[in-house]
């Protein structure tokens, strides 16, 4: 699964500042093997993505980097080994930090922002230790059942806590940059209750970011899909390329899952066995699901649908994020459900795991 620095990497903000940011970092390592690897300070472009702003070489276990940028905002720090994989650490620039490169990755601390996102971090990686290893067991044989429902439980307590500890680390930094930083990277894990207790906290400059913008919107168009609404209609291609309309398949007299995915989404994947189990449990008894992809490439998506052997509708306008769905259902993050009773009436949104299976065995009696 991605560690968390690499979904962190996808939602970068840079705030403009007035001066210059003078930055002065100290690196020492743990391991002679990183004398002569380039340490690379890189900044965030929209337009082009990483941006090589300076370097350095570490030399007897330690390394120095210093100078200016033109705006304040979080940056990334890449040290090449020629041993493995690049590592990398993303920061919030400014003043002077000290780098401790430990055990294969990298530690900045010496700012507030610094030290209490890697607090966040250092919980996050003691959340995530003991699912990765049931996540390699799973890969090493697919065939052990045992292990898929193993591993799913713990994804599914996961991501309770990982919304826990954003949540709540959003709350206690909303004076400070790290604040929005987790409120963009964690976007997909919080629900709109948290979502709502967070814009009521938040101060004026927090409510500037254009992220946070987008949530707000969303959550007034959310209104519209409430449980005990009804559910709005989609018109969409099916993977033949013929058009569909979700209408074809709600209010039919079965209940319904609506289930908001796409091929590049991780999660998405992770959960998809649950519901393929929970499809060919219940199925025979009329449940139906269609599922909505927000994927912009035809082939990943027939692909993915294919290569999973997805047996429900499909439907898609190939938009991605800005796919007529997102606007329409009002959802931030996938994978996203709603789930429609037999007249076309949203019963409850963002069932997963345990849940879904719960509210479907209470369904089907």
């Amino acid at each position: 699964m991605k560690n968390l620095t690499t979904l962190l990497l996808m939602t970068f903000f840079l705030t403009a500042c007035a001066n210059p940011k003078a930055y002065n970092l100290k690196g020492y390592a743990d391991d002679a093997k990183w004398n002569g690897q380039k340490v690379l300070l890189y900044g965030i472009s929209e337009a082009t993505g990483l941006v090589a702003l300076d370097s350095t070489v570490i030399d007897k276990n330690a390394f120095s980097i210093q100078g200016k940028v033109d705006t304040v905002g979080w940056y990334v720090l890449m040290i090449h080994d020629g041993l493995a994989q690049p590592i990398y650490k993303d920061f919030y620039v400014g003043g002077k930090l000290e780098c401790a490169i430990k055990e294969g990755k990298i530690r900045i601390s010496g700012s507030e922002v610094n030290d209490a996102y890697q607090s966040f971090e250092d919980q996050y990686a003691v959340m995530t230790s003991e699912l990765i290893k049931l996540d390699e067991k799973v890969k090493a044989n697919p065939q052990d059942e045992q292990a898929k429902n193993t591993f799913n439980a713990a994804y599914a307590t996961f991501l309770k806590s990982f919304r826990e500890l954003s949540k709540n680390t959003i709350l206690k930094n909303m004076g400070n940059p790290l604040g929005i930083h987790i409120f963009q990277a964690a976007l997909s894990s919080l629900e709109n209750t948290d979502l709502e207790m967070i814009l009521a906290k938040a101060s004026p400059e927090f409510l500037k970011d254009g992220t946070v913008k987008m949530v707000k919107a969303q959550l007034e168009l959310s209104k519209n899909v409430q449980e005990g609404s009804k559910c709005p209609n989609l018109k969409m291609m099916a993977p033949d390329g013929s058009q569909v309309s979700l209408s074809q398949f709600i209010g039919k007299g079965n209940y319904v899952l609506i289930d908001f995915w796409a091929s590049w989404c991780s999660p998405c994947m992770k959960e998809l066995p649950n519901v393929l189990e929970c499809y060919k449990r219940y199925h025979p008894k009329g449940f139906d699901i269609v599922g909505v992809s927000l994927d912009e490439d035809a082939v990943a998506w027939k692909g993915a649908i294919e290569k999973n052997q997805i047996p429900w509708h499909h439907m898609s306008d190939l938009a991605g994020w800005k796919s007529q769905a997102v606007a329409v259902f009002s959802f931030s993050g996938i994978p996203h459900t709603v789930l429609v009773d037999p007249n076309g009436v949203i019963v409850v949104k963002n069932l997963r795991g345990e849940e879904l299976k719960a509210k479907l065995a209470e369904i089907y009696k």
